[in-house]
């Protein structure tokens, strides 16, 4: 189940953390007509007690807080702005994530419990953290995105003066595919990948699990350019090296996993086959610059008390 490890690092800011003893509660900060207390810092940092009668000094040099502080604040001014904008996340978005990422990684809710138990997570903060992220999200959504324009010269400055950024690959595959028409897809998903890690050679894993006309071929597709790749596909090959495997990647008709054997470098891809990942590279990163901004504008109009 560690194909759940990136999900959680991406919401780990929101998450609560599991603390090891009682921490004595007082006020850590103001943001205007809202505080954060010690405790709530628990659901942001572990707490390591070595005895009960460790002070709130050591505590907080132990836990670094203020370095976390800039977050926990930040986090808060955007909740406050979620009020004045009437912008609000409903328990239903919430499970439509969870829902995701079940059916994304092939795993019941059980299953997602007990990852997260592994972690040191309580389902309730997690299920809570999902929504406080994307709420997050659609404030930002709100105030910044109408702000970002981008024009047809941008785009093709920003291609000309980052020609390496688009230089064409292929790549030499190999594949396991699970039909989604199979009632057992997520046990037979799960014994080939647990094989392949076992050491398994792929070839007899394609051989024996795949329903890919390779699978006699010991799953070999020979090579592919990146751009003929569906979306899935390029995104679980990207982050690969040679020899190394896919985690089980989903799609509409069925599951997968990846072997890059071999890369070969290509040309310069045209700019129209390009186009509209240079356009969401570029309002990403004026999304990045617009958010700094605007979290420097509400710190400077609110009040900000740090007690610590």
């Amino acid at each position: 189940m560690s194909i759940l490890l990136s999900v959680f690092i991406a919401l780990s800011l929101f998450w609560p953390a599991l603390s090891q003893g009682e921490v004595i509660d007082r006020v850590v900060a103001i943001v205007n007509d809202d505080i954060i207390t010690l405790k709530e810092t628990e659901k942001y940092v572990p707490i390591e007690k070595k005895d009960k009668f460790v002070s709130i000094n050591e505590y907080l040099q132990g836990l670094r807080l203020k370095e976390k502080m800039d977050f926990m604040i930040d986090d808060l001014l955007i909740r406050q702005q979620a009020k004045k904008l009437n912008v609000f996340v409903s328990d239903k978005d919430a499970d439509a994530i969870v829902d995701n990422i079940k059916k994304q990684h092939l795993i019941t809710e059980e299953d997602l419990k007990q990852q997260l138990a592994k972690e040191h997570i309580n389902y309730t903060d997690f299920y809570e953290g999902l929504k406080s992220n994307l709420l997050r999200t659609r404030v930002l959504t709100r105030i910044i995105s109408p702000d970002v324009t981008i024009t047809e010269a941008d785009l093709k400055d920003y291609y000309n003066k980052h020609l390496d950024e688009f230089k064409d690959e292929d790549y030499k595959l190999q594949h396991i595919f699970i039909s989604g028409k199979r009632s057992d897809i997520k046990d037979r998903a799960i014994r080939a990948y647990n094989l392949l890690k076992e050491g398994e050679s792929f070839e007899a894993v394609a051989k024996e699990f795949s329903d890919d006309p390779s699978a006699d071929n010991g799953g070999d597709i020979g090579f592919v350019r990146k751009e003929d790749l569906v979306p899935e596909f390029r995104g679980a090959v990207t982050f690969l090296t040679p020899g190394t495997y896919s985690k089980i990647v989903q799609s509409a008709y069925g599951v997968h996993i990846l072997k890059l054997i071999e890369v070969k470098a290509g040309g310069t891809l045209p700019y129209e086959a390009v186009k509209v990942q240079i356009q969401e590279k570029i309002v990403s990163d004026l999304s990045q610059k617009r958010y700094k901004e605007f979290i420097e504008k509400l710190r400077k109009s609110s009040y900000i008390e740090v007690k610590i």
